[in-house]
C-alpha cells in the first residue's frame, strides 16, 4: 500500500498548489485531491520528454554507427519563488527558494530508416530529481515536510518527417516520494503522450520552433483511508472520517486526466557559446475522474532562459519565468508566480 499523506511542492517543473501550515488530521483528510495537482504531472512530463527529446534529436542530427549511445547528466538550481505554496494572489504570504539537484541517464538506441522519408531514433531515459525547499532555513524546519524526490522513466520515439515536421510518441512513467520520511511513496503515474514540431525559418536566419501536443495521465495513490492511517490516527477517528461516501469521492486517480498544450520559443544564439531563448506555452488540463470530473486547469507560461555552453561537457544557465493558472475547480486556487534562477549542468556521452 502507498503510505503517506503531505502537501508538498517542487519548484519549476514541479509545481504544487498547497498550504504549508499545521492543519488538523479532518482538514488534511478533506484536502487530499490537492496532494498531486495537474501542475505535478504537467511538469514531469514535460520535463520528461524535454530531456528525452533533446537527446533523440541530436542522435538525428549526428547519425553514428554504434547501436546504442548512452549519456549521463547532472544538473543543480538554486531558484527564488515569488508564490512557493502556490496561493492565490489574495493568500500569497511570502516568497522562498530552492535548490534542485537531479541526475540524469538516457540511453539512444539507434537510428532506423522507416522508409526513404522517415527516420527515428528512439531512446530510453531515467531520472532522479530533488528538490530542497527554502535550502536557507529562513523557516527553521518547516518547509522540510515539502522536499520530495522524483523517479521519472521515459520512452521516446521521434519520427523525422518530410518538410521538417518532427512527430514523436512517448510514454512517461512518474513517482513523488518524501525522502525525509523513509522514501514514502506519495503516488504513481502513467503518461502516454504524442507531440508535433516544425522549426521556421526567419528572414535573419534564426528559427521559431512551434510545438504542440496531448497526453493523458493514469494516476494512482492512497485512498482516504490509508492516508488517514499513515498519518497515525487511531481507528475509530479513521472508521468515522474514512465512511463509504467519503472513500468513494476520493478515489485513487483523482488526476487522471487528458492534457493539452502548446509552445513556442525564439532560440536567439548571441555567439558561440550564448544562446538567449523566451518562449511562451498554454496548456489545457480536462480532469475526468472522481469529484475532479469536470474541472478544467488552464496554464500559461512566459519563460526566458540564457545559456552559456563553458566547453563540451558543462554549462551554465539563468532562467525566468512567469506561471499564471486559471481553473474553474475549488480545491486547486488560482495562481500566479514567478520563478528565477541559475543552474549548472555537466554531461558526458559515452
Amino acid at each position: 500500500m502507498l503510505r503517506g499523506f503531505f502537501f508538498f511542492c517542487f519548484l519549476s517543473s514541479f509545481l504544487f498548489a498547497t498550504e504549508p501550515e499545521s492543519t488538523s488530521s479532518a482538514d488534511n483528510a478533506g484536502s487530499q485531491e490537492s496532494v498531486l495537482p495537474s501542475d505535478f504531472f504537467a511538469g514531469a512530463l514535460a520535463d520528461a520528454t524535454a530531456i528525452s527529446d533533446e537527446s533523440s534529436k541530436q542522435r538525428l542530427i549526428d547519425v553514428k554507427s554504434t547501436t546504442l549511445s548512452p549519456a549521463l547528466a547532472f544538473g543543480s538550481s538554486f531558484k527564488y519563488i515569488n508564490n512557493p505554496e502556490k496561493n492565490s494572489l489574495l493568500s500569497r504570504k511570502r516568497d522562498g527558494s530552492a535548490l534542485d539537484v537531479s541526475l540524469t541517464f538516457t540511453m539512444g538506441l539507434g537510428e532506423y530508416g522507416l522508409s526513404d522519408f522517415v527516420v527515428s531514433a528512439p531512446s530510453l531515459m531515467l531520472m532522479k530529481m530533488r528538490t530542497y525547499n527554502d535550502p536557507n532555513k529562513d523557516f527553521g524546519r518547516e518547509m522540510e515536510a515539502y522536499d520530495v524526490e522524483v523517479t521519472i522513466a521515459g520512452l521516446s520515439i521521434p519520427l523525422v518527417l518530410p518538410y521538417d515536421f518532427t512527430a514523436t510518441l512517448g510514454h512517461t512513467y512518474v513517482v513523488p516520494s518524501q525522502f525525509r520520511n523513509a522514501d514514502n511513496i506519495l503516488s504513481y503515474s502513467n503518461t502516454p503522450n504524442f507531440n508535433i514540431a516544425r522549426p521556421f525559418s526567419l528572414p535573419n536566419g534564426d528559427v521559431l520552433a512551434i510545438t504542440t501536443g496531448v497526453s493523458y495521465t493514469f494516476s494512482e495513490g492512497d485512498s482516504l483511508e490509508e492516508s488517514l492511517s499513515a498519518a497515525g490516527l487511531p481507528v475509530s477517528v479513521i472508521n468515522t472520517i474514512a465512511t463509504p461516501e467519503a472513500n468513494s469521492a476520493s478515489p485513487y486517480n483523482l488526476q487522471n486526466g487528458l492534457n493539452h498544450s502548446v509552445g513556442i520559443s525564439y532560440p536567439k544564439p548571441i555567439n558561440d557559446y550564448l544562446t538567449i531563448t523566451p518562449s511562451l506555452t498554454y496548456s489545457k488540463m480536462y480532469y475526468d475522474k472522481g469529484s475532479n470530473d469536470g474541472r478544467r486547469d488552464t496554464t500559461y507560461v512566459a519563460g526566458f532562459t540564457a545559456a552559456y555552453k563553458v566547453n563540451e561537457w558543462m554549462n551554465i544557465s539563468g532562467l525566468a519565468n512567469y506561471t499564471s493558472k486559471e481553473t474553474n475547480g475549488n480545491l486547486s486556487p488560482e495562481f500566479k508566480d514567478f520563478v528565477g534562477g541559475v543552474s549548472v549542468g555537466f554531461s558526458h556521452a559515452f
